[in-house]
């Protein structure tokens, strides 16, 4: 290669390092601004119930709660089984979700990250048969 041609490749790598490194800081900044979620579960006679609870409202009302049982020793939203879902409703302070299951074992749920909205995963718990 000729110094010319040398200076031109090393000018080109810098400037593709550097094109990298500007996306991977905006990249950065957009999930940044990704606010947090919490759901909350509590099992009840018939079903559980909980709460989506965010510092956005956007982040609460209209999210969709999925129920999960739990079939391994640790939680797997691909693999565990699928119950039912509900969209979280405006309830006081936070967004309230209900589904109804007569099912024994353990139990959470998950609700999904969305552009603007943090994904999150509630405690288990264990239904009980009612006697």
């Amino acid at each position: 290669m000729t110094r010319t041609a040398t200076t031109k490749f090393v000018a080109t790598a810098l400037a593709a390092v550097s094109l990298g490194a500007a996306s991977l800081g905006t990249a950065g900044t957009a999930e940044a601004k990704s606010a947090g979620a919490k759901v909350s579960i509590e099992a009840q006679q018939g079903g559980f119930f909980g709460y989506v609870k965010s510092k956005k409202e956007s982040c609460e009302s209209g999210r969709k709660v999925t129920l999960l049982k739990q079939t391994g020793r640790k939680r797997n939203v691909r693999r565990d089984q699928k119950i039912g879902s509900d969209i979280a409703q405006p309830n006081g302070p936070d967004s309230m979700w209900s589904i109804n299951t007569d099912g024994q074992g353990k139990f959470y749920a998950y609700v999904k990250a969305t552009k603007n909205c943090g994904k999150a995963f509630s405690k288990t718990v264990r239904s009980e048969p009612v006697e």
